[in-house]
């Protein structure tokens, strides 16, 4: 016991001096939009649990409430669909911000097989362009999407503007790239980059289940009285008046999506990652920081095996992967292999100095040892009450750095 209070201080002495929650003067008035992950969720859909922060704080009103100087938020909270595809999920997130009508694109939804349009945002910054450009904050595949949406915002998509042009149509402003400089900084938090053996080697629907299953539990309450909303409505699968949250579960997981490549699940198995880092690029503009954690440590026979303050949820899952495949793989947040949360293989980086900050590479950052998968958002309903400080003070860090670029 005496042993673990000591680890847990040392790791709490070294998170506050890496974030430190000091408020500095803002070079920039840019605001910092948060992207949950996979199952992720908005505001009052699981009751009273928040994705950032869980039942214990509102992470993204705690950040607006340190900087009372701002005439507007500092931390906008980003909401998209808890398992669209990367692609779907990015385009989703440039109109939740900017505002309008989700156009996945005439190629796009004609390849893939769904709806060329979803729902009407009214935008939770529309001013957004180069000159008021945003910093992104992803935890686990919400930093996949903002590094596709980062891409897609400077490239555009020629396919699109050329089918388009090609029927007489007027392409989304999305898709005509050019728009280098509307995101200042891009920030992943046990992103897994380069996929995850989870997602490559266990069912879709198995892990669809047990993910669901995870959220009612993580609400403690019956899964009917759930608002959770799957956001799939360009598949046809927008819940029906007087539906209840079974039978639109059901009917989710019933779906032919499933065996879809558009689709969450495949950009988080290692080829999908692959193909998403293939499609994904640095800009000489941008600053790009990964942040990942570790919860495992070494057992007698040289496997990763969870330590004993890994949520009981991910223990499995954990020890799987501190098994599976080539043994650079094997430490892990109990859903990402710590190599995969560090930075794209194929990509350039460099371990983060703290002092100098470097635009057009990765800067990761060692695991924080001791974290698990849910630690980055607070989900973990069995953590020590010591972390919420530590996971105040990492983000506050974040903020006031990217505030400071």
């Amino acid at each position: 016991m005496f042993k673990k209070i000591i680890i847990a201080f040392i790791s709490s002495i070294v998170l506050m001096g890496i974030f430190s929650p000091t408020i500095v003067k803002a070079d920039n008035q840019d605001p910092v939009v948060f992207v949950h992950g996979l199952v992720g969720w908005g505001k009052g859909e699981v009751g009273p649990i928040n994705y950032w922060g869980g039942r214990r704080t509102d992470l993204i009103q705690k950040l607006n409430d340190q900087h009372p100087e701002s005439t507007k938020p500092v931390a906008y909270e980003g909401v998209v669909s808890p398992f669209g595809s990367v692609y779907d999920r990015s385009v989703e997130l440039y109109y939740y911000i900017k505002g309008g009508t989700v156009d996945y694109g005439i190629e796009h939804s004609e390849k893939t097989g769904h709806a060329r349009y979803g729902r009407t945002f009214p935008g939770i910054y529309p001013e957004w362009d180069e000159n008021h450009p945003i910093h992104l904050v992803g935890h686990s595949m919400g930093g996949q999407t903002a590094r596709e949406l980062e891409t897609l915002l400077r490239h555009g998509s020629a396919d699109e503007v050329a089918l388009s042009e090609a029927r007489g149509e007027q392409p989304s402003n999305l898709y005509t790239g050019t728009k280098s400089g509307w995101i200042k900084s891009v920030t992943t938090m046990a992103t897994p980059h380069n996929g995850t053996s989870i997602a490559t080697d266990i069912g879709n629907k198995k892990l669809v289940r047990n993910l669901l299953s995870g959220v009612a539990g993580l609400a403690g309450t019956n899964v009917n009285k759930l608002t959770y909303d799957f956001k799939l409505d360009q598949w046809g699968l927008k819940q029906q008046e007087d539906e209840s949250i079974n039978h639109y579960n059901n009917r989710v997981l019933e779906s032919s999506i499933w065996n879809s490549k558009d689709i969450s699940l495949y950009d988080l198995t290692t080829s999908g990652a692959e193909e998403l880092n293939s499609q994904t690029d640095l800009s000489p503009d941008t600053y790009y920081y990964t942040y990942s954690g570790q919860t495992t440590k070494a057992d007698a026979l040289g496997f990763q095996a969870p330590v004993l303050s890994t949520t009981p949820v991910l223990r499995l899952t954990a020890q799987y992967i501190g098994h599976a495949g080539n043994s650079q793989w094997w430490a892990n947040d109990g859903a990402v292999p710590v190599i995969s949360g560090e930075y794209p293989l194929n990509q350039a980086h460099v371990k983060d100095s703290h002092t100098v900050d470097q635009p057009g590479i990765w800067q990761y950052n060692e695991p924080i040892q001791g974290w698990d998968h849910t630690d980055f958002t607070l989900l973990d309903p069995f953590q020590d009450k010591s972390i919420e400080n530590q996971f105040l003070n990492m983000y506050s860090g974040i903020v006031n750095r990217d505030r400071a670029l």
